[in-house]
């Protein structure tokens, strides 16, 4: 969630179908126009049949329309005007009263109940910034909105915004749309799929469907109703108008999707937090007839269509509490990756200096450990598949190698296998060639080879030798089907003898390849003694260990046997298990991004790597600059985060960056970063930034709040970690 409301002017802008119609239109108050020809024509009722429970929230899902459409559906719709209910059992489409208008961008810089402040303010920043600058009456009667700048994208205004910031002007402030100059009148045209034409004089109609739960507003289905507004552009803002749990049941499957973040307390959590915040934020864009965006500017909401079950269950586990400090509501931010540590909030937005917005560890170092057989130094896969055959074969990894000790082994696959070995007195030798023409008239490999490989398969795999020999064919079928390891056998070897690790590694692949090895991975979810419960969606599945079996560590592609293995809650494992569900092994997969709560994310490091070319544009959105000569980090924050960053650009000019626009500037998804300055072979400097977190870093981690119920942090403890000061309470 990026919180900055600038970027609320990036709301989508959908085209809604528009229905035709040529029919007289009346521009009397109130729904008026032909009398319909039949009663599922618009018609006046007393009272609507139906309204939407309290509290309620409008999210503000498209902007700036000229016409929205409706389907015809069963039971119809009301349609609520300032006048009064109507019904209507057609499909229907609405036009603005304008239909044709430019969209111009300004800077909010403050709003003021008093007019004549209002005007002397805006004098004021006209004189100093030589802008556009009005005093904007709000139509609903509340302050007048400074408006500066006059700007054809919301690009264009930003620079201006982060002057007037730089002068103290606020923090935080809204690029938004400015009002038209034309004049027109707040009238809707509704044409109904049967070409009748009313005119209904009002600023807002709400649509209400008589018997559905849901309303179709373009693609998608939301919950409640939807609400038409005209804007002071003359132009509809399509608006969902919902209660307030309805509403976090869309926003929380959106922020965090339950069929990845599967933990309800992490999910009660998010939703406590969802719905604070809305809470909090009511009326943020009331003068565009709406609370809320539905975008990442505010929080993600996609309405009905994402709700899911679990998401659900945190939400009405949850009902009505929101997140207060000293007794009010708390702006309760979130970011989605913290890197490990969370920052106070002044970091990212300077200026605010919220109590409960302070800086929050995301990590805790509780270690516990799996008590294995032995340790190793550095394994290969051949070498750890050696040793998980000799668990689960019951044959030793040391002592004497000859003829006789191969044939055991074999006899042990067999055993494990239920596979009946031929009468056969044994390999003429421990040598890889005698195993292999063995092993070929064991498993029938010499027939195999010849129904399954080709004559120039085998050339290919073994040229300029006898590829026809016993060996070679069985050689050639364990290539073919993946049956390893068989990248020693060659014609340089096989007179030498096969090592007790390749066979045993040959042995386990066989019976990986004859279903007889069962592997069962997921996260480390509880240990209780020498039982391991692992979870993998949503199922948790507990093995009880037996003393003495091989526990294996991987970092990476590095693996070795420990005697004891160090595991945190939420590490990946793999518990290895022999016909009949007996363990035999287990691998513990370590994180490389260590010990954090939200080290799950894949944002938990990152790298980006820029030309100075494309950082200057991207630099240039927001500052005016023609050459990019140098950044320097000025400062970092207890979390490591850059607070202040000088950039150099041409003639030795510098000016410097502070909080997010830090991370906007440079193109990268936090401020948790270092870099490395270099050159490309054509002289230009290149910038490679390596970090760690997404977003603001600030108040609630998403995937850290995951990370901790998954170690059986309730919701409370999570927000109460993340939010100083806090409580949590029933409105």
């Amino acid at each position: 969630m990026n919180i900055t409301k600038s970027l609320a002017s990036l709301l989508t802008l959908a085209v809604f179908t528009v229905s035709c119609a040529t029919t007289t239109t009346s521009s009397t108050p109130g729904p008026t126009g032909p009398s319909p020809s039949s009663t599922k024509g618009l018609q006046p009722v007393a009272q609507a049949g139906r309204s939407i429970p309290e509290p309620t929230v409008r999210v503000g899902l498209h902007t700036d329309q000229t016409t929205a459409a409706f389907p015809r559906i069963d039971g119809g719709y009301f349609v609520i005007s300032d006048r009064g209910p109507s019904v209507i059992a057609r499909g229907f489409s609405v036009s603005s009263p304008v239909t044709q208008a430019t969209t111009r961008y300004a800077v909010q810089v403050a709003a003021l109940s008093d007019r004549q402040a209002a005007e002397d303010f805006a004098k004021k920043i006209s004189s100093e910034t030589g802008e556009r600058v009005d005093a904007v009456a709000d139509p609903s009667g509340g302050p007048y909105r400074i408006l500066a700048g006059d700007f054809e994208t919301t690009d264009a205004a930003v620079p201006l915004r982060d002057r007037l910031t730089a002068a103290r002007y606020g923090t935080d402030m809204l690029v938004t749309r400015r009002p038209s100059d034309a004049q027109f009148q707040r009238v809707h045209r509704l044409v109904d799929d049967e070409g009748d034409v009313h005119v209904l004089e009002s600023a807002t109609l709400l649509v209400l469907p008589v018997q559905k739960e849901t309303v179709t507003i373009g693609e998608l289905q939301y919950r409640g109703g939807a609400r038409l507004f005209i804007n002071n552009r003359g132009l509809l803002n399509i608006i969902n108008e919902l209660n307030v749990e309805d509403y976090v049941r869309g926003v929380v499957p959106n922020e965090m999707g339950p069929s990845i973040f599967d933990e309800v307390e992490a999910l009660k959590a998010q939703a406590l937090a969802a719905r604070t915040y809305v809470t909090k934020r009511m009326g943020d864009f009331r003068t565009e007839g709406y609370d809320i965006c539905p975008t990442p500017a505010c929080q993600v909401y996609k309405g009905f269509t994402t709700e899911h079950p679990l998401s659900d269950q945190a939400v009405r586990e949850t009902a009505g509490l929101v997140i207060t400090h000293n007794g009010e509501p708390i702006d309760a931010l979130y970011t989605s990756t913290c890197g490990g540590e969370t920052s106070d909030v002044h970091v990212m937005f300077p200026g605010r200096s919220e109590p409960y917005l302070r800086r929050a560890r995301c990590v805790e170092m509780e270690m516990i450990e799996i008590a294995g057989r032995g340790s190793s130094n550095l394994l290969t896969e051949m070498q750890a598949d050696a040793r998980l055959f000799s668990s689960l074969a019951g044959v030793g990894e040391n002592g004497s190698w000859a003829a006789g000790d191969v044939r055991a082994a074999v006899t042990a696959a067999a055993r494990v296998a239920g596979f009946t070995m031929p009468s056969s007195t044994g390999p003429a030798s421990s040598r890889r060639g005698d195993v292999l023409a063995w092993l070929a008239s064991v498993w029938n490999l010499t027939e195999a080879a010849r129904r399954l490989t080709l004559p120039e398969d085998r050339e290919y795999f073994f040229p300029r030798v006898d590829a026809a020999s016993d060996a070679h064919l069985a050689a050639s079928f364990l290539i073919k089907y993946g049956i390893s390891p068989t990248q020693y056998i060659d014609s340089a070897d096989l007179g030498a003898a096969m090592p007790r690790e390749e066979l045993y590694a040959l042995l386990y692949s066989w019976l990986e390849e004859n279903g007889k090895i069962s592997e069962t991975s997921g996260k480390v979810f509880r240990m209780s003694g020498r039982t391991v419960t692992l979870k993998s969606a949503g199922k948790e599945t507990p093995f009880t260990l037996p003393a003495g079996i091989p526990v294996f560590r991987r970092l990476g592609d590095r693996l070795r046997e420990l005697e004891s293995v160090p595991v945190m809650i939420g590490d990946r494992a793999s518990v290895f298990h022999a016909p009949g569900g007996r363990p035999v092994a287990v691998i513990v997969q370590a994180n490389y991004d260590g010990a954090s709560f939200d080290r799950t994310s894949s944002f938990a490091n990152w790298t980006r790597s820029y030309r100075a070319d494309q950082l200057l544009a991207s630099i240039a959105k927001r500052n005016a600059i023609s050459e990019l000569r140098d950044i320097r980090i000025l400062g970092y924050d207890e979390s490591h985060r850059v607070t202040e960053l000088e950039v150099v650009a041409e003639g030795n000019r510098t000016f410097r960056l502070k909080g997010l626009p830090i991370r906007w500037s440079l193109e990268v998804p936090d401020n948790l970063f270092v870099y490395n300055k270099t050159k490309d072979p054509d002289g230009v400097d290149r910038y490679t930034f390596h970090g760690k977190g997404w977003g603001h870093g600030t108040g609630l981690c998403q995937v850290g709040a995951y990370g901790m119920a998954f170690r059986g942090w309730s919701a409370e403890q999570i927000i109460k970690r993340f939010y100083t000061g806090v409580e949590i309470v029933k409105r």
